[in-house]
């Protein structure tokens, strides 16, 4: 039996699946962050050693691994290599994990989960990448920016009635702490990292989803920011007239209704016939499916429905 293991490394966590040749789920493992910017090498080392022996824990022994991610071969032949026998390797990212997550090869990828970007790429190849500049230089509309906005909202509650919102009790329960002063210490005290700010865009869509109006202004103003980026590769590529896939990648994307929402109308404006998807499968599941490209083995209905089946949907 061969096995494809797909690798998704990002800024909050790593996760990597493995599938059999038949397209049968057989290990999935989760490790930390990835993200060389914010944590040090030994912690990205160990990140992707958890994720890779919890996710290959389940398949044969000295079986033969065709593997698809995002490190480097030399890194991948470090990391992964103590733990599996690489067959193959293919160096892959997210944009080309998430057209592999719908089986298409072109079109546009909308990412927002603690970071952000817009790619939008044509038949032929061209393609613009616009985004991934981190928290200082544009996170636009990313979880980070959501938790951010929702933070000063929570702060000025008490300023002006137009301002109040529930984000004022429901920001500081999330924390654990008692009150304002408490995520005052949390933000200036202890420094409170990206990531765990990250986390508060899902207090800010829940107060959303619950009638709070300043919630719910602070995904509209967060998705019209990615937005002006996806217009803007619309226009750069000239995908006005196209039928295109508009692919949801990253936990705002693809759980908060609201924000999605918002993001696909502002689209349409621009590109009518654009088509918002939000995967079946995990980011992971795209790279194992390069993964098992890469051995030979074609993209079926019945191969995605078989991973699907076992273990590899989105909500996996």
């Amino acid at each position: 039996m061969r096995y494809a293991l797909g690798i998704d490394g990002g800024g909050s966590k790593c996760e990597a699946v493995l599938v059999d040749e038949h397209g049968n789920v057989v290990g999935r493992g989760r490790g930390g962050p990835t993200h060389s910017y914010y944590d040090p090498p030994e912690v990205i080392r160990g990140s992707y050693t958890q994720a890779v022996t919890e996710a290959t824990a389940g398949g044969e022994s000295g079986a033969e691994v065709w593997v698809a991610a995002y490190l480097s071969p030399g890194a991948a032949q470090e990391v992964i290599g103590q733990v599996i026998r690489i067959a193959g390797y293919l160096a892959t990212d997210e944009r080309d994990t998430a057209f592999a997550c719908v089986q298409e090869s072109w079109g546009m990828v909308v990412v927002s989960g603690t970071g952000s970007f817009v790619h939008a790429r044509r038949e032929d190849g061209r393609g613009v990448y616009f985004g991934a500049l981190g928290p200082v230089l544009g996170d636009y509309g990313s979880a980070y920016e959501i938790g951010l906005a929702g933070l000063r909202a929570a702060f000025a509650s008490g300023w002006t009635a137009a301002r109040r919102t529930t984000l004022a009790e429901a920001v500081p329960r999330a924390l654990g702490a008692s009150d304002a002063r408490g995520v005052f210490d949390l933000v200036y005290v202890k420094g409170m990292s990206r990531r765990e700010i990250a986390t508060i865009a899902q207090v800010v869509d829940a107060e959303a989803e619950g009638g709070d109006a300043v919630a719910a202004k602070c995904l509209r103003e967060a998705a019209d920011e990615l937005a002006e980026l996806a217009a803007d590769a619309v226009d750069e590529l000239e995908m006005q007239e196209l039928s295109f896939p508009v692919i949801a990648i990253g936990s705002v994307a693809q759980r908060s209704r609201m924000w999605w929402e918002r993001m696909c109308g502002r689209v349409k404006e621009v590109a009518p016939r654009a088509r918002p998807v939000i995967p079946r499968v995990q980011p992971a599941v795209g790279a194992a499916l390069l993964a098992l490209r890469d051995m030979g083995v074609e993209w079926s209905p019945d191969l995605v429905e078989r991973i699907v089946e076992t273990g590899g949907s989105a909500g996996g």
